[in-house]
């Protein structure tokens, strides 16, 4: 995070969305299909007057709807029996069902997409695309060496290889350092001309940090053009708007100011990677009227290691209702050490940890933050929106959150309970987790507690058994240890890891173990040893 100009606000990274009561369309299938859309063939005595039989058939399903002409189709040129129909993708099971029962109808199918053989699903051809483990994690080391879990990525190349690479008609508004809108990578996606500097008050918005011209190439970095990286999106309009300065820090006008911008454009998603200070009304007035507007605000979560549930952190944790904050992840799906979190008030989670994408100047570098996990969940939501200009935000929220594939490491820490799935969210995929029921926990009191300080240059491991329990988790008292250096785990009884925690936290639930025995551990380095530990209770299920 970098340091405040006026103790307001700084870089960090955030998180994402808030589940909407929206009825969404029925999955498709497995198999990859334009969204919304069916090829519909009509029984042989209704085809003797087709155009009257498909009219009726659109007209009966727009009046389940509700809505007045909300159905459409197109008749083959090849055969008068045959049309393609255009349902709106929120269209309940319901109406779908009536279509393939409708009394004219033989029969209606997805409008499947195909591939040539041995290319059935093509990357885009830029440089380094290799590089970005978030767009598609084959097992590839990050730029630190770790090596990732293959399929820990955003799944967005098979939505690029259905054809849904991004449209200019989504606008998203880059709040931050401003862009590099002359970069190779940028510029062809760049409004320019629509962004604005709230440090100098002037209309040139260029990037003089590398911060927002980062998260700009996560959202909207030029694809299949040979060179560089590829953002979620190919082809949309990015708008810069600077109020953070060359240091990465900005101030309460210049960011009230930035979002009332933005909205007085009509944007349809904001970006923000940036946070800090307390609850104002200004900025809370501004991103409500944004909400007014129908305009998405994806906010970082934070980078302070916190609980958002217990200690909010701002813009992320306004109460509203538009707004989606995002933790970060790594490219083995866990969650940075470095992120907030909060299973109320965080909705989402995308990878964030060396992350690779365009600098100022041409360049291009690696950044890690919950700043760099906001721009995918705004690139994402504006593939949906390009998929489907009806969505309102409530419904791409919703669709988000619905849509992430659970991960355990997760299941507690963000509202969705794991990372989001582009090619989900597209199909209507909704992943079930297998978490225990959160009612059938019991608790059953115990005494674990380390030495206080804990010892240096240690290991030390204290045994958990609950006879006869299915699943345990340890409700912590309290955790104090060097934060980033000194650890709390807990394991099951082989010793394979559960859950690591680090720094200070109090009434601290662990995730769970399997079967009725494990282990809390406390790895202390060799300097600066704080309070330790302490457990008067762990839950379980039997």
């Amino acid at each position: 995070m970098m340091r405040l100009k006026t103790s307001l606000l700084f870089l960090m990274i955030s998180a994402l969305i808030f589940a909407s009561s929206q009825t969404l369309a029925a999955p498709q299938g497995a198999y990859p299909s334009k969204l919304g859309e069916w090829v519909v063939r009509l029984k042989p005595q209704a085809s003797m007057k087709s155009d009257e039989a498909f009219q009726g058939v659109a007209d009966r399903l727009s009046s389940l709807l509700g809505l007045k002409n909300a159905v459409h189709y197109h008749r083959f040129l090849t055969s008068s029996d045959f049309a393609t129909f255009k349902l709106p993708a929120n269209a309940p099971r319901n109406v779908v069902a009536s279509l393939k029962q409708d009394a004219a109808v033989a029969y209606a199918e997805p409008n499947y997409i195909y591939h040539i053989v041995g290319n059935s699903n093509p990357d885009p051809n830029d440089a380094q695309f290799s590089g970005l483990w978030g767009m598609k994690n084959t097992g590839q080391a990050d730029a630190a060496g770790q090596i990732g879990n293959p399929g820990s990525d955003i799944h967005v190349s098979p939505v690029w290889s259905e054809g849904v690479t991004g449209n200019k008609s989504v606008r998203v508004a880059v709040i931050d350092t401003g862009v590099d809108y002359n970069h190779p990578d940028l510029k062809a996606n760049v409004d320019a001309a629509s962004g604005f500097n709230f440090v100098s008050n002037t209309s040139d918005a260029l990037d003089d940090h590398n911060h927002g011209s980062h998260c700009s190439g996560t959202i909207g970095g030029v694809g299949n053009n040979g060179v560089g990286v590829v953002g979620v999106n190919w082809n949309v309009t990015i708008i810069p708007i600077k109020f953070l300065d060359a240091q990465g820090s900005g101030s309460l006008d210049g960011a009230v100011q930035s979002i009332q911008h933005a909205t007085k454009l009509g944007v349809n998603i904001m970006s923000n990677s940036w946070g800090g200070g307390p609850f104002t009304q200004s900025l809370y007035d501004a991103i409500n009227d944004a909400k007014k507007k129908g305009i998405l605000f994806v906010a970082a979560a934070g980078n302070d290691a916190n609980e958002n549930d217990a200690k909010p952190s701002y813009p992320a944790s306004y109460d509203l209702d538009n707004i989606i904050s995002v933790a970060a992840t790594d490219n083995q799906d866990k969650l940075a050490s470095f992120s907030n979190y909060g299973r109320k008030s965080v909705h989402v989670a995308a990878p964030g940890v060396k992350i690779l994408s365009t600098f100022k100047n041409g360049a291009y570098g690696v950044m890690s933050g919950t700043s760099m996990a906001t721009p995918h969940v705004a690139g994402i939501s504006a593939l949906l929106l390009s998929a489907n200009p009806s969505l309102s935000y409530a419904q791409v929220k919703d669709l988000l959150i619905r849509s992430s594939d659970k991960v355990r490491a997760l299941s507690r820490k963000v509202a969705s309970g794991g990372r989001v799935n582009v090619y989900n969210a597209i199909h209507g995929i909704f992943p079930v987790e297998n978490a225990p029921n959160d009612s059938a926990w019991k608790d059953v009191s115990v005494s674990i507690e380390s030495a206080h300080p804990y010892e240096n240059g240690k290991t030390v491991n204290y045994p958990i058994k609950v006879p006869g329990a299915k699943f345990i988790r340890v409700i912590f008292d309290q955790i104090d240890t060097e934060a980033g250096y000194d650890t709390v785990e807990v394991s099951q009884v082989d010793g394979s890891p559960v859950e690591s925690v680090s720094g200070a936290k109090s009434q601290y639930t662990s995730d769970y173990i399997t079967g009725d025995q494990g282990q809390v551990s406390i790895r202390a380095d060799g300097s600066v040893n704080r309070w330790g530990f302490k457990v008067s209770k762990v839950q379980a299920i039997y």
